[in-house]
């Protein structure tokens, strides 16, 4: 339950330093591994963003 809490947190826009620190982990590398974020998942949603 906590997994999916923190994976729906992150699609919609939370913090990653918040959700390191709900979850008590020491990365936040560790915390998009353990949601079930890869890096391509964050490069695509970077790709989205609006241009400045």
């Amino acid at each position: 339950m906590r997994k999916t809490f923190g994976y729906h947190l992150y699609n919609n826009g939370v913090g990653l330093e918040l959700l390191q620190l709900l979850s008590n982990h020491s990365s936040p590398k560790i915390t998009l591994r353990y949601i079930g974020i890869e890096q391509e998942d964050v490069q695509s949603n970077l790709a989205k963003l609006p241009k400045r």
